[in-house]
């Protein structure tokens, strides 16, 4: 018992050292972000044929999906964030699920990659010269190698304008 506590003891100072853990993703061409662990939920490929399209809905809203015994709506990330739009006639979608307390939502990303483990320390204020749309949603933004990862806060996503918007319809 002594050595399985003493395990436990190096597992938490070992997470502690390495930071928080995001997962890093691309939201459209050469943009690269990350959500907290903690507020992603589930992540997946999405087939077309299970995303069912809402007529007059606002663009960057692509429809709603069920998983789980849920209905989600599927935002693109890279519109709602002012940094491109996705690809609407492909295959099929890579999906972040987001939940920040009782509320989820689908995010459409260009691809999904890996989690990163970050120090609060290393994370840094966003550049002067940030596309305007990302700055509501981001948290700050970490180096990594050549690229600048913009760290999103899930629960700025969850209230964002065009989603109240839609709620209240």
């Amino acid at each position: 018992m002594v050595k399985s506590s003493a395990l436990s003891v190096t597992t938490d100072q070992t997470r502690k050292n390495l930071g928080e853990a995001y997962l890093k993703f691309e939201v459209s061409l050469g943009v690269q972000a990350g959500l907290i662990m903690k507020q992603v939920q589930e992540v997946l490929v999405l087939p077309t044929s299970q995303l069912t399209p809402i007529p007059n809905l606002p663009v960057g809203i692509l429809g709603l999906m069920h998983r789980r015994s849920r209905v989600l709506w599927v935002v693109d990330l890279a519109l709602l964030l002012g940094v491109g739009v996705l690809d609407y006639s492909p295959q099929q979608y890579d999906i972040v699920i987001v939940r920040t307390g009782g509320s989820a939502i689908a995010l459409a990303v260009r691809q999904v990659g890996t989690i990163s483990w970050v120090q609060p320390a290393h994370v840094q204020p966003l550049p002067s010269d940030v596309i305007k749309g990302l700055i509501p949603y981001a948290r700050g933004c970490m180096l990594q190698s050549q690229d600048i990862v913009f760290l999103l806060d899930g629960e700025a996503i969850l209230q964002a304008p065009i989603l109240q918007a839609n709620a209240d319809e």
